[in-house]
């Protein structure tokens, strides 16, 4: 891997890092397949680096929500609560998952709510991210500029 490859794997490395904290400062925490399915992938053809972070599907709807179900029946409510059951136990909560997948069935979950402040992804990756790895990455490759303009003066 490039030097480059390598400084984009390390700054993923810390955005995940940062990720799981935004997580489970916000406690959004259950299960912990979130955090534990957060996986970095860097691919790096020495001309392009390909890289990125996978996550669980459920990001998504912790991240912006959930509208209701279009078709809205029970076998759906049924379906959810069946997943919701898991939930309940791994939050130590006290509430009824089929009433509560058949009120997300109908009414959906809106973002940010009393449970979920929001932003768990946007308040890590933002504008300032990106150009904090641009930085990282030009600042590097300057410094590897000015090696060689200084030894080709020597």
């Amino acid at each position: 891997m490039s030097a480059t490859g390598d400084i984009v794997t390390t700054y993923l490395k810390e955005t995940q890092v940062s990720l799981v904290k935004s997580y489970r400062d916000k406690g959004l925490r259950a299960s912990g397949r979130y955090e534990k399915g957060l996986t970095i992938y860097v691919n790096d053809s020495g001309k392009k680096i390909k890289a990125y972070i996978e996550s669980e599907g459920h990001v998504y709807f912790m991240q912006s929500g959930r509208k209701p179900n279009k078709q809205q029946t029970s076998k759906q409510a049924k379906s959810l609560g069946h997943i919701l059951e898991q939930w309940v136990k791994d939050k130590g909560i006290s509430v009824n998952p089929y009433a509560a997948a058949w009120k997300i069935v109908r009414e959906g979950i809106s973002v940010p709510n009393r449970y979920n402040p929001g932003d768990v992804v946007t308040e890590v990756i933002t504008d300032e991210w990106y150009d904090k790895l641009i930085e990282k990455i030009g600042n590097w490759h300057i410094k590897v500029i000015e090696s060689e303009v200084s030894k080709m003066f020597k």
